[in-house]
């Protein structure tokens, strides 16, 4: 079976989902952001402060370019992973490309409070995930080859709509 990636926007669900999925599926779960945070010995926020923005995207394509080699795989991406054309393109090499699709509305209730989204940080909360929002929204619904919307929904019901799909694309 080919990788199936989750793209989506920060609070979209793409790590419980693809757990979910994984669990269904009966294949490995792979979340990039924790693959990243183990590799660096370092929280996702404590890359940004120390090392920067630049340094954590590299980290991105080398950990997506490693993870890629392998299949079978439920692979949660990090919601900034779709802003280089270099990963749009591995992903869609070797495998499916499905957009967790929430809305602005949606996302802000859920990103509230979070401490640990270093783009959240040093300017008004709504203004810069609606900023984030419009920024990426293009691109996800770009590369994904299907969308599952996720407002009102558990992790549970959207990887079973995703597992519906793939079971139909593979009749």
């Amino acid at each position: 079976m080919p990788n199936i990636y989750l793209v989506g926007m920060m609070g979209s669900g793409k790590s419980v989902t693809g757990k979910q999925l994984a669990r269904l599926l009966r294949t490995n779960f792979v979340d990039l952001d924790d693959y990243i945070e183990k590799k660096n010995c370092a929280s996702i926020a404590e890359i940004f402060e120390k090392k920067g923005e630049s340094f954590f995207r590299d980290e991105e394509t080398s950990v997506l370019k490693e993870v890629s080699q392998k299949e079978n795989q439920v692979i949660a991406t990090g919601g900034g992973l779709v802003l280089k054309s270099e990963h749009r393109i591995l992903m869609h090499e070797n495998g499916t490309v499905v957009y967790l699709e929430t809305t602005l509305p949606t996302l802000i209730d859920r990103l509230r409070g979070k401490k640990d989204r270093p783009l959240l940080k040093g300017g008004k909360f709504e203004e810069m995930v609606a900023r984030i929002f419009l920024e990426r929204k293009s691109l996800y619904e770009k590369v994904c080859d299907f969308s599952v919307t996720t407002d009102g929904e558990t992790a549970e019901s959207v990887a079973k709509k995703i597992f519906e799909v793939l079971e139909k694309t593979r009749s």
